[in-house]
């Protein structure tokens, strides 16, 4: 049985861990886990899974080494420029979402042209979170209303100004990498996420993991706060 899922958000962990415990370079790491990245969007668009949202890059990751964060950015670059015309042909739309103004111009114009070209498919939406901090998108939206003056607001008014108004709330949040926090990712849009986490490093997590994950998914019971009539 197919679950009733919306929207499937993964945090992509573990890929230089997995490269040092093969005695491969992190940047083996990172290649490896795009590829897979490649494999699992199959199953995602085959469980119609209408939207999907990766963390790619957090925004605190600038804190890491010049030269990783050079090597990422560079195959973030790569992914946009090889997988855009894929993404279309199989009528993916793609959208990123994050804290941007870190960003070099030639990445912007990537994404840009990446975006534009998939705009307007409807098969599935791709999202990816790069340079993005769940506490930085709820202050940028708090800026804007600020801006626009609004003296009060819903919960939903509110959700116009995050980073994507038209993200559904995330139904399944899975993190590999055996790290048991959801690191500052899509708080807002998680408020009543399922969490599956598994031991197993991004680059190691295959078609049957997150089938598996998708059926255990599927044995929950989801109350959003009100009694459960079990």
């Amino acid at each position: 049985m197919k679950p009733n899922l919306q929207h499937l958000a993964i945090i992509m962990d573990g890929n230089a861990r997995w490269a040092t415990a093969k005695g491969l370079s992190k940047t083996e790491g990172y290649k490896n886990g795009a590829e897979r990245v490649k494999k699992l969007i199959e199953v995602v668009m085959e469980y119609n899974i209408p939207y999907l949202t990766l963390y790619a890059f957090s925004y605190e990751n600038w804190q890491r080494s010049r030269r990783e964060v050079s090597f990422i950015i560079n195959l973030f670059n790569s992914y946009l420029s090889n997988e855009a015309e894929s993404l279309n042909k199989n009528n993916i739309k793609l959208k990123v979402i994050g804290h941007l103004n870190n960003i070099d111009k030639y990445t912007k114009q990537r994404i840009a042209e990446a975006v534009e070209l998939t705009k307007h498919n409807n098969k599935m939406t791709l999202c990816l979170a790069f340079s993005y901090s769940s506490k930085l998108e709820i202050v940028d939206a708090y800026q804007k209303i600020i801006d626009a003056k609004l003296s009060t607001l819903s919960v939903d008014d509110f959700k116009q100004y995050l980073y994507d108004p038209e993200m559904p709330d995330v139904d399944l949040l899975i993190r590999t990498g055996n790290v048991l926090r959801i690191s500052n990712f899509l708080l807002w849009q998680s408020a009543y996420a399922e969490l599956f986490f598994t031991e197993k490093y991004w680059p190691d997590f295959d078609r049957e993991d997150l089938i598996a994950a998708l059926a255990d998914y599927s044995t929950r019971k989801r109350t959003f706060g009100g009694r459960s009539h079990a």
